[in-house]
């Protein structure tokens, strides 16, 4: 029986996988299964998962990160899940054996993260103190367990039975903010958020939405975000937060159009433009349908 079961959900993801599976398929000292989970690539993916020798589950639409891992998830066996992005890998051959390692070392952990770090080394995505907007909301998460709030998702460790206990991801998110969710949860349940700083990640970062508009993928990530506050904080701070993205969105939008129009279109105001116009948008188009009865 595998100790440790990795899920990789791709999508369009034939530009990186390869260097993902190569990183995974090195490992030693640690008993592993793979199951890739591909929400319906257009691309040339599953060409290339499907000569390996691990389970790929194929599905017939994009269900999002979180409901494709919870699919992963349920045809695994290990005790430990790991989730890897495909466009992450494992930068030594021994980080699966150190993860379960550090698991077992560390009881209290439910859920850990990993050092995620670009693929260029330049950058580093450190695990997070903090909920989004959390010192502008009333409630109170000094009593949570633990002092890390939560880790990406792009390289997650949870144990299999806290994972049952918390039902998998909440299959409201489509993408954006659905770990953050799950570590939240996760301490609810009185469980710690782990970081294991000697295992290391290279990471692309957003290769499934490389093409996306980066309006739509604005609002996107602002859709998932808005899901988060609703479940999580009193609707007046749901309310005062996106009257605050609203506020700083515009003045940003208008300041980057103008100096996009001396730079031109697809220059770096432009793709600001762009993305604080999704913010915009998303937040009008919230307290629109949340301000009715106020």
């Amino acid at each position: 029986m595998p100790e440790i079961s990795i899920i990789i959900v791709t999508y369009n993801s034939g530009r990186c996988i390869d260097a993902c599976l190569e990183s995974v398929l090195s490992q030693k000292g640690a008993d592993f299964e793979v199951i890739v989970v591909d929400n319906a690539s257009s691309d040339d993916t599953l060409s290339k998962v499907r000569n390996r020798d691990f389970l790929v589950v194929e599905g017939k639409e994009n269900i999002g990160f979180g409901r494709a891992c919870n699919l992963g998830v349920s045809r695994s066996i290990g005790k430990y899940i790991y989730l890897l992005n495909p466009d992450a890998q494992l930068a030594d051959e021994h980080s699966l054996a150190e993860i379960c390692r550090q698991m077992k070392k560390k009881p209290q952990w439910g859920v850990a993260g990993t050092k995620v770090i670009s693929n260029d080394g330049l950058s580093e995505s450190p695990p997070a103190k903090n909920y989004p907007g959390e010192k502008y909301v009333t409630r109170d998460f000094s009593k949570l367990p633990g002092n890390i709030s939560w880790v990406i998702g792009a390289s997650m460790i949870i144990r299999q039975d806290v994972f049952a206990e918390l039902e998998g991801f909440d299959a409201d998110y489509f993408l954006y903010s659905e770990e953050t969710d799950l570590c939240l949860r996760t301490r609810e349940l009185g469980h710690e958020i782990g970081w294991m700083e000697e295992v290391v990640v290279r990471h692309i970062g957003g290769d499934s939405e490389r093409e996306a508009d980066l309006y739509h993928r604005s609002c996107r990530k602002l859709n998932g975000l808005l899901i988060f506050r609703d479940k999580h904080y009193s609707r007046a701070d749901c309310i005062f937060l996106a009257k605050r993205d609203l506020r700083r969105a515009f003045f940003r939008m208008i300041t980057n159009q103008i100096l996009a129009i001396l730079k031109g279109k697809g220059s770096k105001q432009w793709a600001k433009a762009r993305e604080y116009r999704g913010v915009w948008y998303t937040s009008k188009l919230y307290l629109a349908l949340n301000c009715k009865n106020l």
